[in-house]
């Protein structure tokens, strides 16, 4: 006998990383990485232990010494491998650690690595269009 049942979904989320100073990490990630800070905690003091930044759609929270380890990988889509060359030259400018500059893929897509001042590797790839 099969019971109908509504299939409980995801409605967001976000990677939490374990970062070894969260102000040092939320400066890096809005001044270097061009997030935006959503909130800190806790509220008030200068100096947070847990925090939030998001550029577009992507958002990240910073934990202090907490919650996973180090080392983590991130994957961020971007719409068009235009979008991608400009981030690369965004991060460039900046002086962004990049270990890979963008590179075509065999699975159709152009990626570069990108790494924060924790050793946290954001993985960022947009859709190659068909030659």
């Amino acid at each position: 006998m099969e019971t109908s049942q509504k299939q409980v979904v995801f409605t967001g989320g976000n990677p939490i990383l374990n970062v070894k100073n969260v102000a040092a990490s939320l400066a890096y990630y809005c001044n270097m990485l061009g997030f935006e800070q959503v909130f800190c905690w806790p509220r008030g003091q200068a100096l947070p232990t847990f925090a939030q930044v998001s550029r577009g759609d992507f958002c990240v929270s910073l934990a202090q010494e907490a919650q996973g380890g180090p080392g983590m990988w991130m994957y961020l889509d971007l719409a068009s491998v235009e979008d991608l060359a400009a981030l690369y030259q965004e991060y460039l400018e900046k002086a962004v650690k990049i270990p890979e500059p963008p590179t075509d893929k065999p699975w159709g897509m152009r990626e570069m690595l990108i790494e924060d001042v924790d050793g946290h590797t954001l993985r960022i790839g947009a859709p190659r269009t068909h030659e």
